[in-house]
């Protein structure tokens, strides 16, 4: 019985222990492209980067249907204190075809992604996907392109 009560104090101080580490940890809030309130660890955020897009979702409203691409562009800023890495962009359908900057984005430094997409098989409304997969705070973020087709 008392090789019990010592294995549950023993346990006890280790979770104490535990709760205060994790207490003492400074935290920032961060807010993400889904305008999401993040905690990040604040030490932490000065040694990343951080990827902020002026805007997530593109609107082209009602396009006229013809056989020739349409485009838009994602203007972002590496708003963290490290290089900002795009290791890579995945999109929701072939229609869409984008370019992104391979070199580090420095911290401050803004940079663009265009993108153009093929229209001629369209019809109505369409809503495509982009996935940028970066070493920012938020690994992934959606952007979103969004129009009509008449």
């Amino acid at each position: 019985m008392n090789k019990v009560i010592v294995c549950v104090c023993i346990g006890f101080v280790v979770l104490l222990s535990s709760i205060t580490v994790v207490c003492r940890k400074k935290t920032a809030l961060h807010v993400d492209s889904k305008e999401n309130i993040v905690a990040v660890d604040s030490s932490d955020v000065r040694d990343m980067a951080v990827l902020k897009f002026a805007k997530s979702k593109y609107d082209f409203g009602v396009v006229k249907k013809e056989n020739t691409p349409i485009h838009c562009i994602f203007d972002f800023q590496n708003e963290g204190g490290a290089p900002l890495v795009i290791q890579k962009i995945d999109v929701s359908c072939g229609c869409l075809s984008v370019e992104y900057p391979k070199e580090p984005i420095t911290p401050k430094q803004k940079g663009k992604i265009p993108v153009k997409i093929d229209t001629k098989d369209f019809t109505g409304t369409f809503n495509k996907t982009l996935f940028v997969k970066s070493n920012a705070t938020e690994d992934v973020i959606l952007l979103r392109i969004v129009g009509q087709i008449k």
